[in-house]
């Protein structure tokens, strides 16, 4: 396997501008999609609605917010070890309820299907990122094994 000093080098400008342009077509796709109203939904297709709407719009903000401090890092505007805080790692974002997006129309349930796609895709990046990070930061092996023990 290819070493290399750097933690991120597999997270390239290119690949990083490519997943923020993802996203943010995601989301506007998604703004329109989720604000037509359909007046012969039923009570739970309206709640169906509601709760994907929210689920993909948290999906896409996570990653949106993970892209642009990597955005950031790159043009150094941020430390490694600002980048890697807890602050500023992907936060978690719900998975969408199978059920609930069969009753979506076909717009919405491939926006909670895209959505949910690119959120695990960037989850993968940013776990395989910190696990590099902290494998060359070893307070954080310290600080992992005191957090267990209590």
């Amino acid at each position: 396997m290819f070493q290399t000093s750097r933690p991120d080098a597999c997270l390239t400008t290119k690949l990083i501008d490519s997943l923020y342009c993802e996203a943010l077509v995601l989301a506007d796709e998604a703004r329109s999609a989720f604000e037509e109203t359909d007046i012969t939904l039923s009570p739970r297709e309206t709640l169906a609605l509601s709760c994907e709407s929210l689920k993909v719009t948290t999906r896409l903000m996570q990653v949106i917010a993970w892209l642009l401090n990597q955005k950031a890092y790159r043009a150094g505007e941020l430390t490694l070890d600002e980048l890697h805080t807890e602050e500023r790692s992907l936060g978690y974002a719900v998975a969408s309820d199978e059920e609930l997006v069969a009753l979506l129309r076909a717009g919405p349930a491939y926006l909670a299907r895209q959505s949910e796609d690119l959120y695990y895709r960037v989850h993968r990046m940013a776990a395989r990122l910190k696990g590099t990070y902290r494998e060359q930061q070893p307070v954080h092996d310290l600080h992992d094994r005191l957090e267990r023990a209590f």
